[in-house]
């Protein structure tokens, strides 16, 4: 043992060399096999250590996000190697709109998104529990100072605006891809109003704008305020008033707006409605200068096209150019009833005729008409084919659509007509098989402070089609306090009831989204915001419910007071201290549908009220 140990020794010393024996000779061997195999297996030990920190043990990728300051969307994990101290705020996108809707809340649509955040008591920036976003995704949280969050773009910008706002609203630009502003209200309901381009906070305690109204953006650089008597369009690059309208005592509504754009030029309109039915419109040049000043019917009496406005004026149209300077003007001696682009359609010898108001050369005959014929001058536009495949109708042809309605239905049994027409192209025909309904049971309920004889009229007539009582002329009743009427020969009525031709659609780019098994839960919730009281919201639910339930599932929105009086403005004697009209709007979809939440205003019942409610399906 003494002689193989020290022949180990001398193995590791290089300057000994002993003369092997046989045996020695054989243990050599072997030892030399020995080495071999251990580094063998050294070497396997190091490739497989290898291969398993390259494909089994890659770096973590939450580790990142110790790091990186932009934040992670949807996160359903805490990482492994999450420290404690680390902060987080989570919110959920609710995708049932459009625009969304971010809250605090968990629901079962919601999608959640997780930002890692500066403290603690990060919070989500609200007014009302939840914040109503664009369809880009923006909302604002507090975290040591206001942030602005982009949800598509992960981006994070600080805003340098107070933090003890009690409301905050985001102003979002037309094609809904940037904030261009952030209306503050105070708790005195002072405004103000910060610039995102400039980072300066304007108008500041200058304007007490309304919860349902606060300053609304105009392009990029303007903003739209209607106070309790003014309305303003006013300067985002200085505080400066463009425009103004005084509201008091007649105007009630004023809307001030870009109507148009063609290179790099706006034409601006302003519509203003008075209490006495009078529908102004004001159109401004690209530098504000007005150049028309007068009552104009919004659906058919003008349009732009190719940097040019038309005018219906008494079947002459004058044609402008974008700087207010008319160039040009076309007398039509049939009677001009809608003006779409730079067409005319009117009727001449019991023809319907479609003329381009640029060159008289085009022509088109499209159909005859009868007496028991119409056009619907409010169905009759241009249909693009993005819009034809949102109304569920993409076989269509796009063009300029002229729709006639039979008033009774043809031995084919269509109920009207539809002639598209693209310049060049062949008129196509598309025949309407279903009933073209217009406003359902409108019913009117009077409330005076006392016994009086009230005389109702309506500024459009000609709309209605069934009545009841029988409308002639006017309706002229005793009404009591609790609204029981008597007509002059002691008839009871409980409500003013009517029907009307259609008009007024509207494309339902905000609203809501109800399915059937919510309709009733939707229904009272949203009338008792509105302010129809026990027994209307019961009569209303009742003639609506039954449709919303058949339908399934419903896009649904309601034109109040404000739109209605445009279309067919209610003339009562004696005038009612306060006026509600409320006029449902539902159409059918397949299948779920997301839209801009339309934003009620409650009602203020005040004095002698009238009350309105009443349809439409689509």
């Amino acid at each position: 043992m003494n002689e193989n140990k020290d022949i180990k020794v001398e193995e590791t010393t290089e300057n000994k060399q002993p003369v092997p024996s046989n045996n020695n000779a054989l243990m050599q061997t072997k030892s030399n096999k020995g080495l071999i195999i251990t580094l063998i297996i050294i070497i396997i030990l190091l490739i497989g250590e290898l291969l398993y920190f390259i494909f089994f043990n890659k770096p973590n990728n939450e580790t990142k996000l110790q790091t990186n300051p932009i934040p992670t969307v949807d996160l359903e994990t805490t990482p492994a190697n999450e420290q404690e101290n680390d902060n987080y705020l989570e919110v959920y996108v609710i995708k049932e709109y459009t625009d969304g809707r971010i809250t605090t809340e968990i629901t079962d649509t919601a999608e959640k998104v997780r930002i890692k955040v500066e403290t603690p008591n990060a919070k989500l920036v609200s007014y009302d529990g939840y914040v109503s976003i664009d369809a880009v995704n923006f909302f604002l949280y507090d975290d040591n100072g206001i942030k602005l969050y982009d949800i598509k773009s992960n981006k994070i910008t600080k805003i340098a605006i107070n933090r003890d706002y009690k409301e905050y609203y985001l102003n979002i630009s037309d094609d809904g891809k940037n904030v261009l502003g952030i209306t503050c209200i105070d708790k005195n309901d002072e405004s103000s109003y910060y610039n995102l381009k400039t980072k300066k906070e304007m108008y500041k305690n200058k304007y007490k704008l309304p919860e349902e109204q606060p300053f609304i953006s105009v392009g990029d650089q303007y903003i739209y305020a209607l106070t309790k008597d003014m309305t303003y369009l006013l300067s985002t690059d200085s505080e400066k008033v463009i425009l103004s309208s005084k509201n008091d005592p007649k105007t009630f509504y004023g809307n001030i707006y870009i109507d148009y754009s063609y290179n790099g030029k706006n034409i601006y309109t302003e519509e203003i409605c008075f209490e006495d039915g009078c529908n102004v419109l004001k159109v401004y040049d690209d530098k504000f200068n007005v150049f028309i000043d007068k009552t104009l019917y919004a659906e058919s009496s003008f349009s732009f096209y190719n940097g040019s406005l038309y005018i219906n004026d008494n079947n002459i149209v004058k044609k402008y150019n974008m700087n207010g300077e008319l160039v040009d003007t076309k007398d039509f001696s049939g009677e001009t009833v809608k003006l779409i682009k730079n067409y005319a359609i009117y009727i001449k010898n019991q023809k319907v005729i479609l003329e381009n108001i640029d060159d008289g050369s085009e022509r088109k005959e499209i159909s005859s008409i009868t007496e028991n014929q119409s056009i619907d001058i409010y169905m009759s536009r241009y249909y693009e084919k993005e819009y034809l495949e949102y109304i569920d109708e993409p076989n269509k042809t796009e063009g300029l659509y002229i729709v006639i309605e039979y008033h009774n239905k043809d031995s084919n049994g269509n109920y009207g007509m539809e002639y598209c027409y693209n310049k060049g192209e062949e008129l196509v025909e598309y025949p309407i098989k279903s009933e073209m309904g217009g406003r359902a049971k409108p019913v009117l309920y009077l409330y005076p402070t006392k016994e009086t004889n009230v005389t109702v009229t309506f500024s459009k007539p000609e709309l209605l089609t069934t009545t009841y009582p029988k409308y002639i002329n006017s309706w002229n009743v005793k009404v009591s306090p609790n609204g029981d009427m008597y007509d002059k020969d002691g008839k009871y009525y409980y409500a003013l009831y009517w029907d009307e031709k259609r008009y007024n659609e509207v494309d339902f780019h905000e609203g809501f989204y109800v399915e059937a098994k919510d309709a009733i839960k939707f229904l009272e919730e949203k009338l008792s915001i509105i302010g129809l009281n026990d027994k209307e919201r019961n009569e209303f639910i009742m003639y609506w419910l039954p449709i919303m339930e058949n339908n399934k599932k419903n896009l649904v929105y309601f034109e109040l007071t404000k739109e209605r009086e445009l279309g067919n403005k209610l003339i009562i004697s004696p005038k009612p201290d306060s006026l509600l009209r409320v006029s449902i709007h539902i159409k059918k979809v397949n299948e779920k549908v997301s839209i801009k939440e339309q934003k009620l205003v409650p009602f203020n019942r005040v004095g002698f009220a009238a009350i309105e409610w009443g349809g439409m399906i689509y």
